[in-house]
């Protein structure tokens, strides 16, 4: 019986071992094995930056804006202006009540009238004071008592024009006028209304004194000049104007990397554009870049640097080939190729990917 068993085991193992099953086919080698080609973006370097890219958004404000309040506290009894109004300087918009104002004011001339009164005496005390005292007739100390007087009497007419000149500024106060020339913006008390000291009544803003204020990336902020003229574009109307840079910021703001830029705006050439202080703008700095602007660029994602020296990926008959260039960065999400590409080179958009020389490509849009 073991005879058996051993024979169909021995039998069994040589079926499985002979040439007559068909056994599989062991797997090719991973070099015969053909390369997937990888999809990329190529781009091509511009030769000249878009204007969009030297573009930047701002915002329009008054040079002359503010707040009329109350110097004194009073009722109003007269108000001249509403919101919207256009006024002049020196013109009057509102008037509180003077009644009081006008008794302090005689108080203080009829204080005034009789302090003159009282140094006109002691002027002519001392006076005789004097005269005796120089022929011996009077005795040093009284001399003394009547020069004090006078001296007194000197100071009371001074303290007495001072009462003078508050009462009647006091009186002057009463009437608020137009600092300047502009547009009634608002308007918070009317007649019959008690305001106290500094109570805001008016606001006041000069629309013929514009100017824009305009956040500009540092990587560009220099090549603008104080006093050139920039074009500009109004938001959402797209309706044209134009600024002159009057001033570029001392600083550079750490959390935007910007410099403010201050230009003022310059007479509409079209009478249909109307700015307001608020309204958003768009800055085309273009225009001041001037021959700097020339070269190659790319977009940053596009190349691998570290400092001024970097690497491309170019496509090159559908395949990768790295490319060492020298760059500069000019413009956020820019760079100038310095050295290493030509005008007619297809980058890969992204530096980034795991790629080698030889990589079969694929571009894509």
């Amino acid at each position: 019986m073991k005879r058996i068993l051993s024979a169909a085991v021995v039998a069994v193992v040589m079926a499985g071992c002979g040439g007559g099953g068909t056994s599989a086919a062991p797997p090719a080698p991973a070099a015969q094995v053909a390369q997937k080609p990888v999809g990329v973006r190529a781009v091509t370097p511009t030769t000249k930056l878009e204007a969009s890219v030297l573009q930047a958004t701002g915002s329009v404000r008054a040079k002359q804006e503010a707040k009329l309040s109350a110097q004194v506290a009073g009722t109003l009894v007269r108000v001249t202006v509403n919101a919207g109004d256009a006024v002049k300087r020196g013109q009057v918009l509102a008037q509180l009540d003077t009644s009081n104002a006008r008794i302090a004011a005689n108080q203080a001339r009829a204080g005034k009238a009789a302090a003159d009164a009282a140094l006109e005496g002691a002027k002519t005390e001392v006076e005789r004071a004097r005269t005796l005292a120089a022929q011996g007739s009077l005795a040093r100390a009284a001399l003394d008592k009547a020069e004090v007087a006078y001296r007194q009497a000197q100071a009371q007419v001074q303290q007495a024009a001072a009462q003078v000149d508050s009462a009647q500024e006091a009186l002057r106060d009463a009437t608020l006028t137009a600092p300047f020339d502009g547009v009634i913006t608002s308007r918070a008390a009317n007649e019959g209304d008690y305001v106290s000291t500094g109570t805001a009544i008016f606001g006041l803003v000069n629309t013929r004194a514009l100017e824009v204020r305009v956040p500009v990336p540092e990587a560009f902020v220099d090549r603008v000049k104080t006093g050139a003229v920039i074009q500009g574009t109004l938001n959402p109307s797209g309706a044209p104007f134009e600024a002159k840079v009057r001033s570029l910021g001392a600083i550079i703001d750490t959390q935007t990397r910007t410099v403010e830029v201050l230009a003022d705006v310059l007479p509409a050439k079209d009478d249909a554009v109307v700015l307001r202080a608020g309204a958003l703008v768009s800055m085309d700095f273009s225009a001041t870049a001037g021959s700097d602007d020339a070269g190659l660029f790319l977009p940053t994602q596009a190349v691998n640097a570290r400092g001024q020296q970097g690497f491309v990926w170019v496509v090159r008959d559908g395949k990768a080939q790295r490319r060492d260039v020298q760059v500069e960065r000019v413009l956020p999400g820019f760079v100038r190729v310095v050295r290493g590409l030509g005008p007619s080179d297809h980058v890969v958009a992204d530096a980034s990917l795991p790629l080698q020389d030889g990589t079969a490509l694929q571009v894509v849009q």
